[in-house]
């Protein structure tokens, strides 16, 4: 498998960074007041060329692939310091719009890709709920057939992009029927009677990350929103494993963003009358801290380059990559605010913005120990390891 990335993929990864830049100051703005203009950021990437990056060219897309993404959100994000400048992407090509392109309803497609490849209107995922957060095989919203429509009723929880966004990829259960054979998705639009929002509570990192939550009350979805029916489990995840490449993007980014900022610190800052780059604990630290940089950027290509049609993440290679980013990027984000002393602590650091973000990414996108749970069912098929009792 060769991963060297062409010269329009170079392209691509310089010119995500030099978007990143134009809001690195900003970002500590957003942080701040846990606030942002959402809305003029994703207006600007979209000016910039980055919607519908894996999206096909017919439909207003770029007809780049997984590794095209997977680049230009780690690039960005390591630019600017904050996950502002990934969500873009992520309602113009991650999970929702995935859902749509892999969707085998014509109809569907035809009624929203075009406007959310454009970015006319955001879509976003509405998967996890309060009482059940990762378990996906017990959600309990619910969608009964009723003639030509579904009624939806349920309550979903950080939802990325609500408050925003005026399409939900909507995990739901079909008719009552148990377990996964009953998850289906359903695309749930925002002005819909019985929609309602609310912001969500307010995160220790991420700050101004638009998310929200959302209650569903007997809400009347016509069934040409289906995006896949129940008894589809498996390729409904097909399309959900682009949410495990965005966290990789996202933990790489964050990796290389404060790499960046504490290297550059350490070799102009002196102690003892030498720069402190030139003490062995530092430069220890920097050479482990660019192994693990390493060894999660190979396992995100490999994800990324693997992927089904460039545009599917198989779900064991793209879940590794997801668990072992998810559980360094506090690790390295610590390592490098480490080496920058006080002023590593400090509100002018991007680090210790980069280390409170990096607790996020641990949960988002299915928590440590529901990915060791997926790895070990593909290691050990032969083996049952149910989570029921």
């Amino acid at each position: 498998m060769n991963i060297d990335l062409t010269p329009a993929q170079q392209d691509l990864k310089e010119r995500a960074y030099k978007a990143g830049r134009e809001f690195a100051e900003l970002a500590f703005k957003w942080d701040e007041e846990d606030k942002v203009d959402y809305r003029a950021v994703s207006d600007r990437m979209g000016e910039l060329g980055f919607f519908g990056l894996t999206a096909p060219k017919d439909v207003g897309g770029k007809g780049g692939d997984c590794m095209d993404y997977l680049l230009a959100v780690s690039e960005a994000i390591r630019a600017s310091g904050s996950w502002i400048l990934g969500e873009p992407m992520f309602c113009t090509t991650g999970p929702g719009p995935s859902m749509l392109m892999l969707s085998e309803n014509k109809a569907l497609r035809e009624k929203f890709l075009l406007d959310v490849v454009s970015g006319r209107k955001g879509c976003a995922i509405a998967l996890s709920e309060p009482d059940h957060g990762s378990d996906l095989t017990h959600l309990e919203t619910s969608a009964v057939a009723d003639g030509d429509s579904f009624i939806v009723s349920g309550k979903k929880s950080f939802v990325t992009g609500a408050m925003y966004n005026e399409l939900y990829a909507t995990f739901v259960r079909f008719d009552g029927i148990p377990g996964a054979k009953g998850i289906g998705a359903l695309v749930i639009e925002s002005n819909s009677p019985g929609f309602t929002m609310t912001r969500g509570p307010e995160f220790l990192g991420t700050r101004s990350i638009p998310h929200g939550d959302v209650t569903l009350e007997k809400v009347r979805v016509p069934k040409e929103n289906l995006i896949i029916g129940p008894g589809q489990f498996a390729r409904l995840m097909t399309a959900f494993n682009m949410e495990r490449l965005h966290n990789c993007a996202v933990s790489l980014g964050g990796m290389l963003g404060a790499y960046d900022e504490a290297s550059a610190y350490v070799q102009k800052r002196h102690a003892f009358g030498r720069p402190v780059i030139e003490f062995q604990a530092v430069y220890h630290t920097l050479a482990d801290v660019a192994v693990t940089i390493e060894a999660h950027r190979l396992m995100s290509y490999r994800a990324a380059a693997g992927a089904i049609d460039g545009k599917y993440p198989r779900m064991q290679e793209v879940t590794m990559a997801k668990l072992f980013g998810g559980t360094q990027v506090p690790v390295v984000t610590m390592k490098c605010l480490e080496m920058m002393g006080g002023i590593g602590v400090t509100k002018k650091s991007v680090t210790q913005r980069l280390n409170r973000d990096a607790v996020t990414n641990l949960v988002a996108g299915g928590a440590p120990a529901v990915l060791r749970n997926s790895i070990a069912a593909t290691l050990f098929p032969d083996r049952k390891f149910p989570q029921t009792r």
